[in-house]
C-alpha cells in the first residue's frame, strides 16, 4: 500500500501547479468579501441611527480602501451622518470629498443637493443658491435638477 501511495504522489505534485493557476481569480476575492462586509457593516450603523459610530466605521474603511469603487458612497454616508448630527459644516465638508474626489460618480449630483442643504442649515442661502445653479447645470434632466430647480423656485 505504501509503494502505491509513493507512485501517486509525484502526480498530485505534477497536478498542483495547474491547481493554484485555477484558484488564482478567487484568491482576489476574498479581500473584496471584507471590504464589502466593513462598508455593509458602516452603513449598517448609520441605518441604526448611529451616526458617529458610522462616521468613524466609514473612515476606517476609506483608510483600508482608499481604491475602492464605494469610497465616493463612504464619503456621501460621512456627510449625511453630520446632517443627522446637525454638524453642518462637517457635512459640507464631507460633501466636498464626494464631489471634488468623484465627480462623475453616482453620488456626486445629491451630493450637490445635500451640501446646498447644509448651506441652508446655516443660513448661506447665496452659497446654497449657487449650488442648486450648478446643479442644474452639471446635471440637467436628472432628479437632481428637478429638485434644484424646485428649491430654487421656493426661495425667491
Amino acid at each position: 500500500a505504501e509503494a502505491q501511495a509513493e507512485k501517486k504522489a509525484p502526480e498530485q505534485v505534477a497536478s498542483k501547479p495547474v491547481e493554484p493557476a485555477r484558484e488564482q481569480p478567487v484568491t482576489p476575492e476574498v479581500p473584496k468579501n471584507k471590504e464589502i462586509e466593513q462598508y455593509d457593516k458602516a452603513l449598517a450603523s448609520f441605518k441604526e441611527g448611529k451616526l458617529e459610530e458610522a462616521i468613524g466605521a466609514f473612515r476606517s474603511f476609506l483608510k483600508t480602501y482608499p481604491k475602492s469603487s464605494r469610497a465616493d458612497n463612504a464619503y456621501f454616508w460621512i456627510g449625511e451622518s453630520y446632517m443627522g448630527l446637525k454638524q453642518y459644516e462637517q457635512a459640507i465638508l464631507a460633501f466636498q470629498d464626494v464631489i471634488k474626489k468623484y465627480p462623475k460618480g453616482n453620488k456626486a449630483a445629491n451630493a450637490l443637493l445635500r451640501q446646498a442643504q447644509a448651506f441652508l442649515e446655516i443660513k448661506d442661502k447665496t452659497s446654497a443658491e449657487l449650488l442648486y445653479k450648478r446643479i442644474i447645470k452639471s446635471y440637467p434632466g436628472t432628479n437632481e435638477a428637478k429638485l434644484a430647480q424646485k428649491k430654487l423656485e421656493t426661495m425667491k
